[in-house]
């Protein structure tokens, strides 16, 4: 370190002093007054100084942005190597939970609620979860738009996990990708039935619903459990909630698979469409949805 600034200095100081040096002898072999020759030689003082000071700042700086160069790339290897090595544990705890089998049943009751417009899009999933004989951890995916390549967040879509009684949810991202998946680990371990829920804004889900004034919804369920029934469902039931309109909306389970009420208004004057199967048996359900274009 010491020898890199002594050669960045060697140069400009030599030039200063070469300068000084310079002056002074022409000043006297040409015989100009002492005291005009004490001005000329404090102007060129100060000049070669100020050259020295500008000159050595610059070559500094050009020393320090290579420093930081070296230090961003060598950062940017180290980070690199973090997130292959995080990456790996995320792998590995995805194959582990796509190899287990639910050793648990639940109900699930999910609200669909088709906002007035983007931001107003929200899902809850509320679950009673009867551990077989004990739950410490589960994966799930979200209901998210797949119909771009834009990478979805926990954060983007507020995701909420929620334990009335008795402890406490922690969301980690498994997977951020179209097909967003998360982690959720439960403290204290559930070893009696339990109500939990899930709650969250996928911004712009139903924006097409909006605008052609037609949808659809897909869900897959494939949760054989460790005792050989084909769902870990007991119960499967899905409410629709559609804006206030003069034209009540649609919706239509494509493979008639369960029971579907008729639209009802609420209290507020929004449509329900309440969906129904009292006995899951591991099914890919798609629902077709329909409403007024604006409504």
């Amino acid at each position: 370190m010491a020898e890199k600034y002594h050669a960045l200095f060697r140069g400009p100081l030599t030039v200063f002093m070469a300068l000084i040096g310079l002056t002074s002898g022409v000043a006297q072999l040409a015989g100009i007054p002492t005291r005009t020759g004490q001005w000329v030689l404090t102007a060129v003082f100060l000049a070669s100084l100020l050259y020295f000071v500008v000159r050595v700042w610059q070559l500094g700086f050009v020393v320090r942005i290579r420093e930081l160069r070296a230090e961003l790339l060598e950062a940017t290897k180290s980070l690199a190597l973090q997130q292959a090595g995080h990456q790996h544990y995320l792998d590995a705890i995805q194959r582990i939970s796509e190899r287990e089998k639910p050793l648990f049943s639940e109900t699930l009751d999910v609200l669909v609620t088709v906002g007035s417009d983007d931001d107003s899009d929200r899902i809850v999933e509320k679950r009673v979860t009867t551990p077989e004989p004990l739950v410490t951890h589960r994966t799930m995916r979200p209901i998210v738009l797949t119909d771009t390549d834009r990478l979805a967040r926990l954060d983007e879509i507020s995701f909420k996990a929620l334990r009335p009684v008795g402890g406490t949810i922690t969301a980690l991202p498994l997977e951020q990708t179209r097909l967003l998946r998360i982690w959720l680990i439960f403290d204290p371990a559930m070893t009696t039935p339990t109500e939990w829920q899930v709650e969250y804004r996928p911004r712009g889900l139903w924006g097409p619903l909006r605008e052609r004034g037609w949808d659809q919804l897909v869900w897959e369920d494939r949760l054989p459990t460790a005792s050989g029934t084909p769902s870990a469902f007991t119960r499967f039931v899905v409410t629709f909630s559609f804006p206030e309109s003069d034209q009540p909306p649609s919706v239509k389970e494509r493979s008639g698979y369960g029971r579907m009420a008729e639209p009802r208004r609420d209290a507020r004057g929004r449509w329900e469409v309440v969906w129904r199967d009292e006995k899951p048996a591991g099914r890919r359900y798609v629902w077709d949805l329909t409403q007024a274009v604006g409504g």
